[in-house]
């Protein structure tokens, strides 16, 4: 097949206005290897195949036209009368002996369209450049919330607690990878165990960071061996708000708790708050809510916190929660923004926890089976952190001589 004298009547057609381009004759194979090497000095391609060229070719040439990005013809040899060739994707296969007219101003209206196609391909490149750098900031934005929520999970026990003489159950479900409650749960004598849950304001990494600042803050009991003193709620909350205030620099940062010790000799608890939700003592079947009168941690570095304490019997059930409750089970009617909205409705399933005898753990996972079928319990709206505390014996009663 003769490419110029092809060619010639497609240009001798070219639309007037239009400058006719030049034509430079390239074997098939120079624009199937090196399709790019054509498309720096070509503006169009038009590409002639053999009556006995198989279907491949066209797909191969369409692959090579794909990478040169210019506007391409691809003529077939093939007899008159016989079907019209069908157009492969992004390629116009037409037969050899088509209409040079029409010929012509196909390819000039590609030709005039090119211009436009090279930006949006320029512009596809740096956006798809772009994605790909948001993608890599967002897989090492991972890994490093891997890495905080790993370090933050050094700093709670590494399984449910078991201390003397009381039944343990823990709820902890973190809304993103770290979370802004803690809690721990810590035998310190023996018969006396410390509980404790904290919840620093806002969510993510900054409320990640406050509840590290608390961990390494709070202090237990002070002296060593013989002079080892177990501190009171009212000592440890008050040093913990002195120095958690100290370490502050914005007072829009603060954090709520609940600290308390309970004696299993007497199944005495003493326990005080720092403006957080009061614990929910179930008994018998009824309802008692612990309150607590200290105001919030990191605001004021001279405030007192009163301390409470009480006696629990066995089947007696405290629960330490944070307000990550108040919106886990909302109205079944709710739709929308309602689903996020506070209800009563945590109270009634808290209580009911360990009511019915068993042991914690075991009211623990029926608990969370009931967290797991609320409307929105796969995006959190808060955390989630209770702390269920049961004596397990009668109190012994101890007298002076």
């Amino acid at each position: 097949m003769d490419a110029r004298a092809v060619v010639e009547p497609i240009l001798a057609a070219w639309p007037g206005g239009e400058p006719t381009p030049r034509v430079e004759v390239i074997e098939l194979s120079e624009l199937l290897e090196s399709p790019r090497r054509v498309a720096a000095r070509a503006d169009a391609v038009i590409a002639l195949l053999g009556e006995d060229e198989s279907n491949a070719l066209v797909y191969r040439l369409e692959d090579a036209l794909g990478v040169a990005t210019r506007p391409a013809v691809v003529l077939r040899d093939t007899p008159a009368g016989s079907p019209a060739p069908s157009d492969a994707d992004g390629v116009l296969v037409e037969p050899v002996h088509a209409d040079p007219r029409y010929l012509a101003c196909a390819l000039s209206a590609l030709m005039r369209r090119q211009p436009m196609v090279d930006r949006l391909a320029g512009e596809l490149n740096i956006a798809q450049a772009s994605l790909g750098g948001v993608q890599g900031q967002v897989t090492r934005w991972q890994d490093e919330m891997q890495l905080a929520a790993s370090v933050q999970r050094e700093f709670f026990p590494k399984k449910t607690p078991t201390p003397d003489g009381l039944d343990v159950g823990v709820i902890f479900r973190p809304a993103g990878y770290v979370s802004g409650d803690i809690w721990d749960v810590e035998q310190l004598d023996e018969h006396r165990t410390a509980f404790f849950i904290a919840d620093a304001v806002g969510h993510g990494v900054p409320a990640a960071l406050l509840t590290l600042v608390i961990a390494r803050a709070i202090r237990k009991t002070e002296g060593v061996g013989a002079d080892r003193r177990v501190l009171s709620p009212t000592e440890t909350l008050t040093r913990l708000n002195r120095e958690f205030s100290e370490r502050l620099t914005e007072r829009s940062r603060f954090a709520t708790a609940v600290y308390g010790v309970f004696d299993a000799q007497a199944n005495k608890v003493t326990l005080a708050g720092a403006g957080h939700p009061p614990p929910i003592l179930s008994r018998g079947g009824r309802i008692e809510r612990i309150e607590t009168d200290g105001p919030l941690l990191g605001v004021f570095p001279e405030a007192e916190y009163p301390q409470v304490e009480f006696t629990m019997d066995p089947g007696d059930v405290l629960v330490i929660f944070s307000d990550g409750f108040e919106t886990a089970f909302p109205d079944p009617l709710a739709a929308g923004r309602e689903v996020r909205l506070p209800t009563l409705t945590y109270l009634d399933k808290l209580a009911e926890a360990g009511a019915d005898g068993q042991h914690l753990a075991q009211s623990v996972r029926r608990l969370e089976g009931q967290l797991d079928t609320q409307v929105g319990s796969l995006h959190q709206a808060d955390d989630v952190t209770a702390i269920l505390l049961a004596p397990t014996r009668a109190a012994v009663a101890v007298r002076a001589a």
